[in-house]
């Protein structure tokens, strides 16, 4: 009688062995699931913060032990428990901010994680019957007459490894396969893919190409701008003076030292900067919507007294107090929120291939400004 008895605990426990191993693998094929097939439509630059990927972990035991143990006799009351299930699965995840979390670029990988619970749903009622008719066929193969066998054991380990193998390489590939997600996305953002490579950009010692003499960009400005300098009140009301601020082609950063007006043909110029860039980088195969900044502009007589006090080297005879002349930042960028965006060594790189670009054309001179860390330009 005690034979039996340990006989039957020792099955007992057996038993849940491979219940609670059954439960951990299911768990682990749910996980890569929502989160290898989510992270296909994440672009490379985007990432998912460690505590959300635990955070889905975790989720994963708890979904898949809601459809392990409240088994429901009634259908109707079946449904209703997994659609309320669903239901705070989704609030639970806006009330720990997963929504709130990235930009449009994640909404695949979040629209693949709320389906969790329908994935577990799936798994769950799927995968028992896939198991019960494979543990059948490996029985017959090697004749075995229990499922307590070690050989019985390993043999359905096997699927299951395949299984979590094959999301594991898809998930080591979501470099290339997110590229897809920031093709959907900028078909999107722009309604047109493109799929050029981001080439090297020609290496050139800007710093010496971009040497033009101040005397000459003086020369420039006098011919192409104001005569003589203004007052600010008397840019506000020029009409040779056109404003300029923030667009989708350039920023303007808060001016300390000069006020926004070019005459028309530096904004021009000014303007084309900012499509080149633009295209520049889209040709690359980054997203629209990156911006440089604008540091500096026309300086008034108050300006130039403002600067003075601050910096001794100054001169009143700039070429900005005559509406021609403007700064760029080689550091300082705007990116899209959306799609792909280029590094702060690849804007610079491009900045510096349309100031070389315009400046080739004949349509403007350039100064490497090093301590003021921009490009000095004046329409020519």
């Amino acid at each position: 009688m005690e034979k039996r008895e340990s006989k039957t605990d020792s099955n007992s426990r057996m038993d849940r062995r491979i219940r609670t191993i059954r439960f951990i693998l299911l768990s682990i094929i749910l996980y890569f699931i929502s989160d290898a097939l989510g992270r296909w439509f994440v672009p490379e630059q985007d990432s998912v913060p460690g505590l959300y990927t635990i955070m889905i972990w975790l989720l994963c035991f708890i979904t898949l032990q809601f459809y392990f143990w409240r088994r429901i006799g009634l259908k109707w009351l079946r449904w209703a428990t997994a659609i309320a299930y669903i239901i705070l699965f989704v609030f639970f995840l806006k009330w720990r901010g997963f929504y709130r979390y990235g930009d449009s670029t994640l909404i695949g990988y979040k629209f693949s994680v709320t389906l969790m619970p329908i994935w577990g749903f799936i798994i769950e009622s799927t995968f028992t019957s896939f198991l019960r008719w494979y543990g059948t066929q490996i029985k017959r193969i090697f004749k075995l007459e229990s499922i307590h066998s070690i050989v019985f054991l390993l043999s359905m380990l096997v699927p299951v490894v395949l299984i979590v193998m094959l999301f594991i390489g898809g998930y080591k590939l979501s470099g290339s396969l997110s590229d897809k997600g920031a093709d959907i996305q900028q078909y999107i953002d722009e309604g047109e893919v493109n799929h050029n490579i981001d080439h090297r950009e020609p290496v050139r010692q800007y710093d010496r190409l971009f040497n033009d003499l101040n005397e000459t960009q003086l020369e420039a400005a006098r011919k192409n701008g104001l005569k003589e300098p203004i007052t600010t009140d008397e840019a506000k009301t020029d009409r040779r003076l056109q404003l300029i601020g923030p667009n989708q082609y350039y920023d303007v950063q808060k001016l300390t030292h000069s006020v926004p007006y070019l005459v028309p043909k530096a904004a021009k110029l000014l303007e084309d900067m900012g499509k080149a860039f633009q295209d520049s980088l889209f040709r690359r195969g980054y997203n629209r919507g990156h911006r440089f900044t604008v540091t500096s502009v026309l300086r008034t007589e108050e300006t130039v007294r403002q600067l003075r006090k601050t910096n001794v080297n100054s001169t009143e005879n700039s070429c900005h107090c005559y509406g021609t002349t403007f700064d760029i930042s080689y550091f300082t960028y705007s990116t899209p929120k959306v799609g792909k965006t280029a590094s702060v060594d690849k804007m610079r790189q491009i900045l510096y291939q349309v100031a070389y670009d315009m400046q080739k054309q004949g349509r403007c001179y350039v100064k490497y400004e090093k301590q003021q860390t921009c490009l000095h330009i004046t329409v020519r």
